[in-house]
């Protein structure tokens, strides 16, 4: 049976204790978090509005998706690599699917420490663990709700963030996309300009994509969601952007969004990746040699703005990216 989310704060956390505030810097959302006790244990309370929290409304999350995973039980049958931390849910809104809460066991000892540095060991079982994650799930796939994987390559679009800017929605990165493409034109022009229709129109690539074969992602592998526990387990944190894509587009978000913090090659990470789906018997000839280049384009769609000016970043990204344009275009 399922597990049922709660229909209020004093249900969700009855006998709770030492309920305080807590701010996490890597939070990017406009979630409030606390810390409390029950039972004498500490654990974390995330309270989010998607009526008014920016990523909610830029990624489509229309329904509360990380409850959805508790409700439809998705927690409980990830793979023991991985530690989701979620102990319960809550439907705060009666029956409107905002606001909601999830109730977490408090793994803040786990976690990496903000903008610190991540040594090769916990990489590599972050690495191991997506791809676990992505074969466990292989060819039978959670009946949940998904983001639809289009929406990975709208919610930081330009496009996105004058919207946004223009509602006044709160929080979030959007004052600084325009302004990073513009540096980005000036300093890429011809990469720039190759990237103009997909940055409007995602669609072409994300439709070929879903044309290859594809598993469970959990959408955001960076390093604020990211920690390893004391028996091992990588502790995996934020699942509000679920989606069925293709097997790299967790690894070429990651390779993203955690550029300045891995402790080896983007190369060595990828051939990391694919030796851990080796071990897991994944058949990869047939399309990693195209769907690795096409995510890795997604991937510089989604964060090429925050690496303008960043030359010996976009050394590496520039070939990525103009192999993906010309695999699209074939």
């Amino acid at each position: 049976m399922s597990p049922v989310a709660a229909r209020s704060l004093d249900e969700l956390l009855a006998g709770a204790t030492d309920r305080a505030p807590l701010k996490t810097a890597d939070s990017k959302s406009a979630a409030t978090f606390e810390t409390l006790r029950i039972g004498g244990e500490p654990f974390v309370l995330k309270v989010v509005d998607g009526s008014s929290d920016w990523l909610a409304i830029a990624s489509h999350d229309s329904n509360a998706r990380a409850v959805c995973l508790w409700e439809d039980g998705v927690y409980d049958d990830l793979p023991p690599s991985i530690d989701s931390a979620v102990v319960g849910a809550a439907r705060l809104g009666g029956s409107q699917p905002w606001p909601a809460a999830l109730l977490m066991r408090d793994v803040t000892p786990s976690l990496v420490g903000e903008d610190q540095p991540v040594d090769l060991a916990t990489h590599a079982a972050f690495i191991d663990a997506m791809a676990d994650l992505s074969a466990h799930f292989a060819g039978r796939l959670p009946a949940t709700s998904y983001m639809p994987f289009v929406d990975n390559y709208r919610f930081l679009s330009p496009a996105e963030a004058d919207r946004q800017l223009a509602q006044g929605t709160a929080g979030g990165p959007q004052p600084h996309i325009a302004d990073g493409w513009r540096a980005l034109a000036v300093q890429l022009p011809e990469l720039a300009k190759a990237l103009t229709p997909l940055l409007a129109a995602p669609e072409p690539l994300a439709d070929t994509l879903l044309r290859m074969p594809t598993t469970f992602q959990h959408g955001d592998w960076k390093m604020g969601n990211l920690g390893r526990s004391a028996d091992g387990r990588v502790v995996l944190l934020d699942w509000d952007r679920p989606q069925v894509g293709p097997w790299t587009a967790d690894l070429a978000w990651y390779l993203a969004v955690n550029s300045d913090r891995l402790p080896e090659s983007k190369d060595d990470t990828i051939a990391r990746y694919r030796a851990a789906l080796d071990r897991r018997r994944v058949e990869t000839e047939d399309w990693w040699d195209k769907q690795l280049p096409l995510t890795l384009l997604g991937a510089f769609l989604m964060l090429g703005w925050a690496k303008a000016e960043q030359d010996a970043e976009l050394a590496w990204w520039e070939p990525q990216v103009r192999t993906g344009l010309t695999l699209l275009e074939s």
